[in-house]
């Protein structure tokens, strides 16, 4: 069947075009007469306004591109959801891509949302993430951020002159470091990340400055190419830890997957966990909570984070004032589980 259109609806109850978007919008005077006999031709053909195009004739169109790296990371899935879940109460629809961290693909995908009138992107990942990066992919995001509104989740969002949202992961350090001193843990080991990507740098240089004022022995395994921030880095790295016949008190992934490959390895090594070794993550994602002993890690508190980035690129969308180097930091707090809960007798 032909879609039927406003000029359609017009022309059968032999009025103007305008006179039936008044009629549908209630906006604008219309004889009660009129207003019955069009109401009553939308009803028989069950005809509904194409809202899209009145969005584009209005300037908007209430959708939004959200791009990440790989939604199959629980990580940016988690975020993504709490970000998807606030711009539907708001009456946004949101595009979900994945980019696989490639920086082609992602010129393509900004290149894609920009064909789709889309009001605004967030990104997670990819370039945004990079220590090192080319002046050519920084320029691009720049000057792209000229023609639409565009939010970065990442420490590095400034480079980009873009608003930037990220967690505080000094913070989350920290507090994780603090939860194993109360353990008894005078040793740790961080591995699974690369200096390379700015989430696990940051994260190396606060573990050395704090484990250093709480008197703590602390090092780092990352690496420059091979498996990272994943399952096999985990088991990988630990591994490799092994093998030096010397284990810290504890051992902390880069992230959840991490914690878990490296949990793996010590179970089948004979260590006991948390008796022998305390193991944690970051992330805290589902992985956490299905496997035994159960997972301590550093929550980056998604609910809030997916909010904040939204009530951002929403005003930004609004054209309202916000300095295009602002940085939000989301606090972290440790959901601490069985992996480092153990008993510690005080002399």
């Amino acid at each position: 069947m032909q879609q039927i259109t406003i000029y359609d609806i017009a022309q059968e109850a032999g009025v103007s075009s305008a006179t039936v978007s008044r009629a549908i919008s209630g906006k604008g005077y219309v004889s009660a007469e009129k207003r019955a006999v069009i109401l009553q031709i939308v009803e028989k053909y069950n005809f509904r306004p194409n809202t899209f195009a009145q969005s584009l004739k209005a300037g908007y169109t209430k959708t939004i591109g959200f791009i990440v790296p790989n939604i199959g990371n629980m990580y940016f899935a988690n975020v993504y959801y709490e970000f998807e879940k606030k711009a539907s109460e708001h009456g946004y629809l949101t595009m979900l891509l994945n980019s696989n961290g490639d920086y082609e693909t992602e010129s393509r995908l900004f290149h894609s949302l920009l064909l789709k009138n889309v009001d605004g992107i967030v990104m997670m990942g990819g370039r945004l993430d990079a220590v090192e990066l080319e002046e050519k992919w920084i320029q691009e995001v720049r000057e792209l951020s000229v023609r639409i509104p565009i939010v970065m989740c990442g420490g590095l969002a400034a480079r980009f002159e873009c608003p930037g949202i990220y967690t505080d992961d000094s913070k989350g350090v920290e507090l994780l470091l603090n939860l194993l001193k109360e353990q008894g843990c005078q040793s740790v080991c961080f591995i699974g990340g690369s200096d390379r990507f700015f989430p696990s740098y940051s994260k190396r240089e606060s573990a050395m400055r704090y484990g250093k004022k709480l008197g703590m022995k602390v090092d780092v395994i990352w690496k420059e190419e091979g498996p990272m921030f994943n399952y096999e880095a985990g088991i990988l790295d630990m591994q490799k830890l092994l093998a030096q016949k010397r284990c810290p008190d504890a051992v902390c992934g880069a992230n959840d997957y991490v914690a878990a490959g490296a949990m793996k390895v010590a179970v089948q090594a004979g260590l006991r966990v948390p008796e022998d070794i305390l193991i944690a993550g970051f992330d805290n994602v589902d992985i956490c909570t299905i496997q035994t002993p159960l997972l301590t890690s550093v929550s980056p508190r998604y609910e809030s984070f997916g909010r904040k980035t939204f009530k951002i690129l929403e005003k930004l969308i609004q054209g309202k004032e916000i300095s295009q180097t602002a940085a939000i930091l989301v606090h972290p707090e440790v959901i601490a589980r069985e992996s480092t809960r153990r008993n510690v007798v005080e002399n």
